[in-house]
Protein backbone atom coordinates (compact mmCIF):
# COMPACT_ATOMS: atom_id res chain seq x y z
CA UNK A 1 0.00 0.00 0.00
CA UNK A 2 1.00 3.55 -1.01
CA UNK A 3 2.31 5.57 2.40
CA UNK A 4 1.07 9.03 3.17
CA UNK A 5 2.58 11.47 4.45
CA UNK A 6 0.85 14.95 5.57
CA UNK A 7 1.89 18.34 6.84
CA UNK A 8 0.25 19.80 9.86
CA UNK A 9 -0.40 23.64 9.75
CA UNK A 10 -0.69 26.90 11.28
CA UNK A 11 0.26 25.09 15.28
CA UNK A 12 4.08 24.12 15.87
CA UNK A 13 3.02 21.55 18.69
CA UNK A 14 -0.10 19.34 18.76
CA UNK A 15 -2.06 18.04 21.50
CA UNK A 16 -1.14 13.95 21.89
CA UNK A 17 -5.39 13.57 21.87
CA UNK A 18 -5.62 15.32 18.87
CA UNK A 19 -2.49 13.91 17.26
CA UNK A 20 -3.72 10.36 17.88
CA UNK A 21 -7.12 11.46 15.58
CA UNK A 22 -5.54 13.19 12.52
CA UNK A 23 -2.67 9.83 12.18
CA UNK A 24 -5.51 7.33 11.77
CA UNK A 25 -5.64 8.36 7.75
CA UNK A 26 -1.96 9.60 7.07
CA UNK A 27 0.95 7.13 7.83
CA UNK A 28 3.23 10.31 8.92
CA UNK A 29 2.59 13.66 10.35
CA UNK A 30 5.16 16.53 10.25
CA UNK A 31 5.20 19.55 11.78
CA UNK A 32 6.83 23.30 11.55
CA UNK A 33 8.73 24.17 14.81
CA UNK A 34 10.02 27.66 14.75
CA UNK A 35 13.34 26.84 16.71
CA UNK A 36 15.64 23.85 15.82
CA UNK A 37 16.52 21.43 18.29
CA UNK A 38 19.55 22.16 20.91
CA UNK A 39 22.65 21.03 19.00
CA UNK A 40 24.01 20.08 22.13
CA UNK A 41 21.91 17.35 23.24
CA UNK A 42 20.48 16.76 19.30
CA UNK A 43 20.75 12.99 19.80
CA UNK A 44 19.19 12.69 22.61
CA UNK A 45 15.33 12.49 23.16
CA UNK A 46 14.23 15.61 24.58
CA UNK A 47 10.16 15.29 24.67
CA UNK A 48 9.77 11.45 25.38
CA UNK A 49 7.55 11.71 22.44
CA UNK A 50 7.29 7.98 21.18
CA UNK A 51 5.77 9.58 17.91
CA UNK A 52 8.97 11.84 17.08
CA UNK A 53 11.12 8.66 18.06
CA UNK A 54 9.65 6.66 15.70
CA UNK A 55 9.37 9.20 13.08
CA UNK A 56 5.68 8.55 12.96
CA UNK A 57 5.50 12.40 14.20
CA UNK A 58 8.20 14.75 12.35
CA UNK A 59 9.46 18.47 13.34
CA UNK A 60 11.23 20.53 11.04
CA UNK A 61 12.91 24.12 11.16
CA UNK A 62 12.97 25.42 7.54
CA UNK A 63 16.15 28.01 8.44
CA UNK A 64 17.50 26.92 11.66
CA UNK A 65 18.91 30.21 13.61
CA UNK A 66 22.27 29.09 14.20
CA UNK A 67 24.32 31.23 16.47
CA UNK A 68 21.06 33.37 17.44
CA UNK A 69 19.34 30.48 18.71
CA UNK A 70 20.74 30.98 22.22
CA UNK A 71 19.43 34.66 22.39
CA UNK A 72 15.81 33.55 20.92
CA UNK A 73 15.30 31.64 23.57
CA UNK A 74 16.65 33.70 26.37
CA UNK A 75 14.10 35.82 24.96
CA UNK A 76 11.33 33.94 25.26
CA UNK A 77 12.58 32.94 29.02
CA UNK A 78 12.44 36.66 29.45
CA UNK A 79 9.14 37.16 27.99
CA UNK A 80 7.54 34.56 30.17
CA UNK A 81 9.18 35.55 33.50
CA UNK A 82 8.46 39.61 32.83
CA UNK A 83 5.18 39.09 31.38
CA UNK A 84 3.60 42.89 32.44
CA UNK A 85 6.34 44.47 30.59
CA UNK A 86 6.04 42.92 27.32
CA UNK A 87 2.53 42.71 27.54
CA UNK A 88 1.33 45.94 26.28
CA UNK A 89 4.15 46.21 23.38
CA UNK A 90 3.67 42.52 22.24
CA UNK A 91 -0.03 43.11 22.17
CA UNK A 92 0.21 45.31 19.42
CA UNK A 93 2.48 43.21 16.97
CA UNK A 94 0.25 43.74 14.29
CA UNK A 95 2.90 41.16 11.77
CA UNK A 96 1.94 44.01 9.49
CA UNK A 97 5.88 43.56 7.80
CA UNK A 98 4.43 39.90 7.07
CA UNK A 99 2.28 41.21 3.82
CA UNK A 100 5.99 42.67 3.04
CA UNK A 101 4.87 46.02 2.86
CA UNK A 102 7.17 47.37 5.92
CA UNK A 103 8.53 50.21 3.59
CA UNK A 104 5.77 52.40 4.29
CA UNK A 105 3.53 53.12 7.23
CA UNK A 106 4.61 54.41 11.31
CA UNK A 107 7.84 52.58 12.46
CA UNK A 108 7.64 54.12 15.91
CA UNK A 109 6.59 50.65 17.20
CA UNK A 110 8.96 48.78 14.82
CA UNK A 111 11.88 51.23 16.55
CA UNK A 112 10.76 50.61 20.34
CA UNK A 113 10.88 47.36 19.85
CA UNK A 114 13.45 46.73 18.08
CA UNK A 115 15.98 45.44 20.58
CA UNK A 116 13.90 42.60 20.69
CA UNK A 117 12.23 41.59 17.72
CA UNK A 118 15.49 41.54 15.56
CA UNK A 119 18.33 39.26 15.08
CA UNK A 120 21.26 40.93 15.72
CA UNK A 121 24.88 41.20 13.98
CA UNK A 122 25.23 40.80 10.31
CA UNK A 123 21.35 39.46 9.95
CA UNK A 124 19.93 42.94 11.32
CA UNK A 125 18.30 45.21 9.23
CA UNK A 126 17.28 43.11 6.17
CA UNK A 127 13.19 43.17 6.27
CA UNK A 128 13.09 39.38 5.27
CA UNK A 129 15.55 38.33 8.32
CA UNK A 130 13.51 41.17 10.36
CA UNK A 131 10.02 39.53 9.62
CA UNK A 132 11.35 35.58 9.64
CA UNK A 133 12.76 36.79 13.41
CA UNK A 134 9.56 38.27 13.89
CA UNK A 135 7.68 35.06 12.99
CA UNK A 136 9.52 32.90 15.14
CA UNK A 137 8.68 35.04 17.51
CA UNK A 138 4.85 34.96 17.19
CA UNK A 139 4.55 30.95 16.72
CA UNK A 140 6.87 30.27 19.89
CA UNK A 141 4.37 32.96 21.95
CA UNK A 142 1.64 31.52 20.37
CA UNK A 143 2.32 27.52 21.57
CA UNK A 144 3.36 28.98 24.84
CA UNK A 145 -0.02 30.43 25.13
CA UNK A 146 -1.85 27.12 23.73
CA UNK A 147 0.02 25.28 26.48
CA UNK A 148 -0.84 27.18 29.51
CA UNK A 149 -4.73 27.48 28.21
CA UNK A 150 -4.43 24.30 27.94
CA UNK A 151 -3.61 23.53 31.30
CA UNK A 152 -5.91 26.18 32.57
CA UNK A 153 -8.88 24.02 30.69
CA UNK A 154 -7.34 20.59 32.56
CA UNK A 155 -7.65 22.50 35.68
CA UNK A 156 -11.06 23.99 35.14
CA UNK A 157 -12.80 20.53 33.77
CA UNK A 158 -12.82 19.05 37.14
CA UNK A 159 -15.34 21.50 37.63
CA UNK A 160 -17.93 19.47 35.80
CA UNK A 161 -21.94 21.08 34.75
CA UNK A 162 -23.57 20.25 37.61
CA UNK A 163 -21.01 21.83 39.83
CA UNK A 164 -21.46 24.99 37.39
CA UNK A 165 -25.02 24.79 38.13
CA UNK A 166 -24.76 24.77 41.46
CA UNK A 167 -22.42 27.60 41.68
CA UNK A 168 -25.15 29.58 39.89
CA UNK A 169 -28.06 28.71 42.03
CA UNK A 170 -26.04 29.75 44.80
CA UNK A 171 -25.37 33.00 43.76
CA UNK A 172 -29.09 33.21 42.91
CA UNK A 173 -30.73 32.38 46.36
CA UNK A 174 -27.62 35.23 47.48
CA UNK A 175 -29.15 37.88 45.48
CA UNK A 176 -25.71 38.68 45.03
CA UNK A 177 -25.24 41.61 42.28
CA UNK A 178 -23.83 39.69 38.72
CA UNK A 179 -21.39 42.66 38.54
CA UNK A 180 -19.75 41.62 41.88
CA UNK A 181 -16.61 40.49 41.84
CA UNK A 182 -17.86 37.25 42.45
CA UNK A 183 -15.08 34.22 42.39
CA UNK A 184 -17.45 32.20 40.55
CA UNK A 185 -18.76 34.70 38.19
CA UNK A 186 -15.29 34.97 37.30
CA UNK A 187 -14.44 31.53 36.60
CA UNK A 188 -17.62 30.79 34.39
CA UNK A 189 -16.54 33.84 32.50
CA UNK A 190 -12.69 32.15 32.30
CA UNK A 191 -13.84 28.53 31.09
CA UNK A 192 -16.36 30.50 28.40
CA UNK A 193 -13.72 32.77 26.91
CA UNK A 194 -11.27 29.15 26.43
CA UNK A 195 -12.85 28.08 23.83
CA UNK A 196 -13.36 31.40 22.09
CA UNK A 197 -10.77 32.17 19.54
CA UNK A 198 -9.09 35.26 20.17
CA UNK A 199 -9.79 37.90 16.99
CA UNK A 200 -6.96 38.29 14.77
CA UNK A 201 -4.90 35.54 16.16
CA UNK A 202 -5.63 32.84 13.75
CA UNK A 203 -4.92 35.27 10.77
CA UNK A 204 -1.42 36.52 12.89
CA UNK A 205 -0.44 32.56 13.50
CA UNK A 206 -1.26 31.72 9.77
CA UNK A 207 0.96 34.81 8.42
CA UNK A 208 3.61 34.01 10.58
CA UNK A 209 3.65 30.45 9.86
CA UNK A 210 3.53 30.97 6.31
CA UNK A 211 6.49 33.11 6.97
CA UNK A 212 8.14 30.10 8.16
CA UNK A 213 7.33 27.87 5.88
CA UNK A 214 8.89 29.97 3.01
CA UNK A 215 12.43 30.58 5.09
CA UNK A 216 13.94 27.24 3.93
CA UNK A 217 12.94 24.09 1.86
CA UNK A 218 12.19 21.01 3.79
CA UNK A 219 12.74 17.72 2.34
CA UNK A 220 9.92 16.56 0.81
CA UNK A 221 7.26 18.87 -0.74
CA UNK A 222 3.73 18.16 0.70
CA UNK A 223 0.64 17.84 -0.79
CA UNK A 224 -1.55 16.79 1.94
CA UNK A 225 -1.79 19.68 4.56
CA UNK A 226 -4.24 19.37 7.39
CA UNK A 227 -5.40 21.85 9.94
CA UNK A 228 -7.78 21.39 13.47
CA UNK A 229 -8.12 25.08 13.42
CA UNK A 230 -11.05 25.28 10.58
CA UNK A 231 -10.68 29.58 10.24
CA UNK A 232 -6.77 28.89 9.05
CA UNK A 233 -7.79 26.50 6.26
CA UNK A 234 -10.50 28.71 5.25
CA UNK A 235 -8.15 31.45 4.80
CA UNK A 236 -5.46 29.61 2.50
CA UNK A 237 -8.39 28.26 0.43
CA UNK A 238 -9.93 31.59 0.38
CA UNK A 239 -6.15 32.67 -0.82
CA UNK A 240 -6.19 30.07 -3.86
CA UNK A 241 -9.37 30.81 -4.96
CA UNK A 242 -8.66 34.73 -5.25
CA UNK A 243 -5.17 33.61 -7.13
CA UNK A 244 -6.89 30.72 -8.97
CA UNK A 245 -10.32 32.48 -9.97
CA UNK A 246 -11.78 29.08 -8.86
CA UNK A 247 -13.25 27.20 -6.40
CA UNK A 248 -11.93 24.70 -4.20
CA UNK A 249 -13.46 21.07 -4.69
CA UNK A 250 -14.65 19.21 -1.97
CA UNK A 251 -13.66 15.85 -1.98
CA UNK A 252 -14.37 13.52 0.54
CA UNK A 253 -16.36 14.05 4.38
CA UNK A 254 -14.63 11.48 6.41
CA UNK A 255 -15.95 10.59 10.00
CA UNK A 256 -12.83 10.61 13.03
CA UNK A 257 -12.94 10.71 16.95
CA UNK A 258 -13.12 13.69 18.64
CA UNK A 259 -10.33 12.86 20.87
CA UNK A 260 -8.26 9.72 21.78
CA UNK A 261 -6.94 10.22 25.28
CA UNK A 262 -4.38 7.57 25.69
CA UNK A 263 -0.47 6.52 27.11
CA UNK A 264 1.53 7.11 24.42
CA UNK A 265 2.57 3.30 23.57
CA UNK A 266 -1.05 2.68 23.80
CA UNK A 267 -2.40 5.13 21.50
CA UNK A 268 0.40 3.90 18.94
CA UNK A 269 -0.57 0.44 19.16
CA UNK A 270 -4.57 1.48 18.77
CA UNK A 271 -3.61 3.51 15.58
CA UNK A 272 -1.49 0.89 14.11
CA UNK A 273 -4.47 -1.89 15.04
CA UNK A 274 -6.65 0.74 13.53
CA UNK A 275 -4.72 1.05 10.31
CA UNK A 276 -4.48 -2.85 10.31
CA UNK A 277 -7.78 -3.54 10.24
CA UNK A 278 -8.94 -0.55 8.09
CA UNK A 279 -5.85 -1.34 5.31
CA UNK A 280 -8.12 -1.92 2.22
CA UNK A 281 -10.38 1.03 2.79
CA UNK A 282 -7.25 3.35 3.45
CA UNK A 283 -5.44 1.76 0.97
CA UNK A 284 -8.27 2.77 -1.47
CA UNK A 285 -8.54 6.54 -0.18
CA UNK A 286 -4.62 6.87 -0.31
CA UNK A 287 -4.41 5.67 -4.00
CA UNK A 288 -7.45 7.92 -5.29
CA UNK A 289 -6.08 10.60 -3.68
CA UNK A 290 -2.55 10.31 -5.08
CA UNK A 291 -3.82 9.55 -8.36
CA UNK A 292 -5.73 12.77 -8.42
CA UNK A 293 -2.82 15.00 -7.18
CA UNK A 294 -0.79 13.47 -9.89
CA UNK A 295 -3.11 14.53 -12.42
CA UNK A 296 -2.02 16.75 -15.66
CA UNK A 297 -3.24 20.68 -15.46
CA UNK A 298 -7.21 20.29 -15.31
CA UNK A 299 -9.49 22.59 -17.08
CA UNK A 300 -12.86 20.91 -15.97
CA UNK A 301 -13.10 19.93 -12.53
CA UNK A 302 -15.82 18.14 -11.31
CA UNK A 303 -16.46 16.11 -7.75
CA UNK A 304 -18.15 13.36 -9.55
CA UNK A 305 -15.34 12.81 -11.86
CA UNK A 306 -12.43 13.59 -9.70
CA UNK A 307 -13.79 10.74 -6.96
CA UNK A 308 -17.08 8.79 -8.37
CA UNK A 309 -16.60 6.29 -5.41
CA UNK A 310 -15.98 9.30 -2.54
CA UNK A 311 -19.68 7.94 -1.27
CA UNK A 312 -18.75 4.59 -1.00
CA UNK A 313 -15.65 5.38 0.43
CA UNK A 314 -16.99 7.34 3.55
CA UNK A 315 -19.37 5.13 4.45
CA UNK A 316 -16.71 1.96 4.29
CA UNK A 317 -14.57 4.36 6.40
CA UNK A 318 -17.27 5.68 8.82
CA UNK A 319 -18.58 2.48 9.45
CA UNK A 320 -14.79 1.28 10.70
CA UNK A 321 -14.38 4.57 12.76
CA UNK A 322 -17.48 3.58 14.26
CA UNK A 323 -16.58 0.25 15.42
CA UNK A 324 -13.23 0.83 16.87
CA UNK A 325 -14.03 4.31 18.41
CA UNK A 326 -17.78 4.52 19.20
CA UNK A 327 -18.75 8.13 18.95
CA UNK A 328 -20.43 7.84 22.60
CA UNK A 329 -16.93 7.48 23.77
CA UNK A 330 -14.31 9.08 21.66
CA UNK A 331 -16.84 12.46 20.19
CA UNK A 332 -16.79 12.94 16.49
CA UNK A 333 -15.59 15.01 14.31
CA UNK A 334 -15.44 15.80 10.16
CA UNK A 335 -12.19 16.08 8.29
CA UNK A 336 -12.92 17.86 5.48
CA UNK A 337 -10.90 16.92 2.18
CA UNK A 338 -10.61 20.16 -0.23
CA UNK A 339 -9.17 19.71 -3.51
CA UNK A 340 -7.19 23.19 -4.96
CA UNK A 341 -6.36 22.35 -8.15
CA UNK A 342 -3.54 23.31 -10.70
CA UNK A 343 -1.49 25.31 -7.75
CA UNK A 344 0.93 23.85 -5.51
CA UNK A 345 0.59 24.39 -1.93
CA UNK A 346 3.70 25.09 -1.97
CA UNK A 347 3.81 27.29 -4.40
CA UNK A 348 0.13 29.04 -3.13
CA UNK A 349 2.22 29.65 0.04
CA UNK A 350 5.14 31.05 -1.24
CA UNK A 351 3.05 33.33 -4.40
CA UNK A 352 4.76 32.01 -7.08
CA UNK A 353 2.16 30.16 -8.61
CA UNK A 354 2.90 30.93 -12.56
CA UNK A 355 6.34 28.71 -12.13
CA UNK A 356 5.45 25.18 -13.62
CA UNK A 357 5.08 22.37 -13.22
CA UNK A 358 1.85 23.50 -11.14
CA UNK A 359 0.45 20.19 -9.44
CA UNK A 360 -2.32 19.80 -7.04
CA UNK A 361 -3.13 20.26 -3.59
CA UNK A 362 -5.30 18.72 -0.94
CA UNK A 363 -6.21 20.58 2.43
CA UNK A 364 -7.87 18.62 4.99
CA UNK A 365 -9.94 20.51 7.22
CA UNK A 366 -11.12 19.47 11.11
CA UNK A 367 -15.19 20.80 11.39
CA UNK A 368 -17.06 20.31 14.52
Amino acid sequence: MQSLNSLYFPETALPHHLRNCLLLLPDTLHILQPVEPDPAVADEPTSNDLFMEQSICQAHTPAPLGKDRERFMNLLKDIGTRKDYFAEQLSNLTLAHLSHDSSSGDHNHQTIMSSILKPQGNAAGKPEKDALWQARLVLALAETLDREEAELAETLSDIDDTEMALFKELKGESGENPDDNNPFTELLRIKAKLSQPRPGTTKKRLAAWKTLYASGRLEETFWLWISAQEEAAELLIDRYESTSGRNSVPLLLLNLPAQIYMREIDALESIRNFQKKAEQIRGRIIEDLKAIVSRDHLNIIAPVALLPDAGTLARDWNELIEYYFPKERFGCRKLDLQFLANISLDQLVRGNTNTTPSNHGIVALIRE
